[in-house]
């Protein structure tokens, strides 16, 4: 099993999700996955301890797609 780490909100430095990717990355399809809104602003999970909305930035490779924080 690969480690995880806990990506932190930008805002209230609680864990948004937990990550194997070093660039934060989670795959968009598994249940854990956080749920990816999106606005017109773009792609956007809620924090689920703040309610602040985090952008984020959708990332695709052949078939597989993942979000990660927009940066």
């Amino acid at each position: 099993m690969l480690p995880t780490h806990e990506v932190p909100c930008p805002r209230c430095g609680k864990a948004l999700y937990s990550s194997v990717s070093i660039e934060d990355g989670v795959n968009a399809a598994v249940p854990e996955a956080p749920k990816l809104e999106r606005d017109d602003s773009g792609y956007y999970i809620r924090c689920p301890h703040c309610a602040s909305r985090v952008a984020m930035v959708k990332l695709r490779s052949g078939s597989a797609s993942a979000v990660r924080p927009g940066r």
